[in-house]
């Protein structure tokens, strides 16, 4: 999951915006002629917009808890005054409601899921708010389902939103869509966050962004991928995340060529910053049979100690120079992935390059550091300690070696072929 935090964030954006706080006494401007007006947040619900107001009796404890609500710092406090009201025989539906809603935000302000749960459900139970803040209730609710990961409840609470409000507020569709998305439903979610975008389309949240466009990616429809990929590119073309994923995408899209070059724009702005990012280029490169562009990022990501100089970065160099023809280079990258290796494998490989190149003393020892070191399949390194022995006219030994490699199934026929050969 991805996007829980901002969630929750976003929940109490929304209380901050909606809810509307009555006091025990009727609100006035500053001439005190009217009550302060404001501008319905749902103006198409089908619901009937109850008038509540706080009880007269309540007004103490009210005053409690508007006071505690509106300082920082005093979520037990708000919770300490909205218990008095909920628990009050005095107290009315609004009161009760009223008091659940801004004890469930304070709740949230203290990670407190349950608590928040209880009072935002007891909140819409009561059905006496206004709308703004019945329906605020609901999308609180349902931002405390996400960050719990409960999504099948979060779900059905932002569709009854959307349905008896016909809301055109985007941060609704926003967080419809992150419910889809981190529950893995991708299809579901691409309508709800290109409805979100439509409704802001001059600064869409960068994070409805993309999620649609890891929607896009894992419901295969690369085509919409792509297109938004680079949109999002062009607009922050040094966003590390949107050029990461775009370059996903290409790959997947098997349009490697883009992949790759994007990659490596992202490393010549020093965005590559880890292993995995240099990894990532390094594996591209020798699948696109570009071993020599492998060799550059495998040498620079040493060279700037992000790639560790072991065994398996050195084993990788000298296959990538040995693949792009540069044989020295190969030989001296695995004479130095050899010692640093967990197992005699770059030891192997150096031995065979060594062999192919008429080093026979030079290959016998290479090998016989593999066998020390360890080998899946060791009659490989037999192999070449009985080709070098024999270009080094020692016929009883490389038919001695030749016997070991038989001994593994994987050199067998091979070896017995070469022995047969060799003792004629």
């Amino acid at each position: 999951m991805t996007a829980t935090h901002s969630l929750k964030l976003a929940s109490l954006m929304l209380l901050a915006l909606c809810v509307a706080i009555p006091d025990a006494h009727a609100q006035r401007n500053r001439s005190g002629d009217k009550k302060e007006e404001r501008a319905a947040q749902y103006p198409d619900a089908t619901r009937e917009d109850p008038k509540g107001e706080f009880s007269q009796r309540l007004s103490k404890p009210v005053t409690r808890l508007q006071k505690a609500y509106e300082a920082d710092g005093q979520e037990e406090k708000v919770i300490e005054a909205a218990e008095e009201i909920i628990g009050s025989d005095r107290a009315k539906p609004y009161d009760r409601a009223m008091a659940s809603l801004l004890a469930g935000t304070a709740a949230i302000g203290l990670d407190d899921d349950a608590r928040a749960i209880a009072y935002f459900t007891r909140a819409i139970d009561e059905n006496a708010l206004s709308n703004d803040n019945h329906y605020t209730a609901m999308l609180s609710l349902a931002s405390v389902y996400i960050n719990a990961d409960d999504f099948d409840k979060a779900d059905p609470l932002i569709a009854r939103v959307i349905a008896e409000t016909k809301t055109t507020n985007p941060q609704v569709y926003g967080l419809q869509g992150a419910s889809f998305y981190n529950n893995d439903k991708y299809a579901e979610a691409i309508p709800a966050l290109k409805r979100a975008i439509e409704l802001k389309p001059d600064a869409p949240d960068d994070q409805w962004l993309q999620m649609l466009l890891a929607c896009y990616a894992e419901t295969d429809n690369n085509a919409a991928a792509i297109a938004l990929g680079e949109q999002l590119q062009r607009k922050s073309p040094d966003d590390k995340r949107a050029m990461m994923m775009l370059a996903g995408i290409y790959s997947n899209a098997d349009q490697q060529e883009k992949a790759a070059a994007l990659l490596d724009t992202a490393r010549q702005k020093g965005m590559l910053s880890d292993a995995a990012d240099y990894q990532r280029l390094v594996s591209m490169y020798f699948g696109m049979d570009r071993e020599k562009d492998a060799a550059a990022i495998l040498e620079e990501g040493m060279a700037k100690g992000i790639l560790p100089s072991d065994g398996k970065n050195n084993s990788l160099l000298a296959q990538a120079h040995y693949f792009s023809d540069n044989i020295p280079a190969a030989v001296a990258a695995a004479q130095k992935a050899a010692p640093l290796a967990t197992d005699g494998e770059a030891a192997l490989f150096l031995a065979q390059i060594l062999g192919q190149e008429d080093r026979n003393a030079e290959a016998k020892a290479a090998a016989q550091q593999a066998l020390a070191k360890g080998l899946k399949n060791p009659g490989a390194a037999w192999m070449a300690i009985a080709r070098a022995e024999y270009y080094s006219d020692n016929i009883a030994g490389a038919q001695a070696a030749y016997r070991e490699a038989a001994k593994d199934p994987s050199t067998k026929t091979e070896a017995q072929k070469a022995l047969a050969q060799i003792s004629r």
